[in-house]
């Protein structure tokens, strides 16, 4: 290539790389230091934590298993969800 087509070219290369690291910061790290917060949540479960699910349904653990957990919802209803379906944990008083 001549030096005149480098010249038109890296203004088009320097956007690229700025579209893909402002691509990077928006969208690919906040994405994946939520995942990674929704790990730590769920290997931090035990039983008597009282949690949300993805669902909306409130409850406590009575069981945990290594990939799904028994939940109390009301008294003596006890449901079976996978253990990533739960979305917090609320904080007892």
């Amino acid at each position: 290539m001549t030096e005149m087509d480098w010249q038109t070219l890296w203004p088009m290369i320097a956007f690229a790389g700025l579209l893909l690291l402002m691509f990077w910061l928006v969208v690919i790290r906040p994405m994946h230091k939520g995942h990674q917060q929704h790990r730590q949540l769920i290997q931090g479960l035990s039983e008597g934590d009282r949690i949300v699910t993805a669902g909306g349904i409130h409850g406590k653990i009575v069981a945990l298993r290594e990939n799904d957990m028994d939940v109390e919802v009301a008294g003596g209803c006890v449901l079976t969800f996978d253990r990533k379906a739960v979305r917090k944990r609320i904080d007892q008083p």
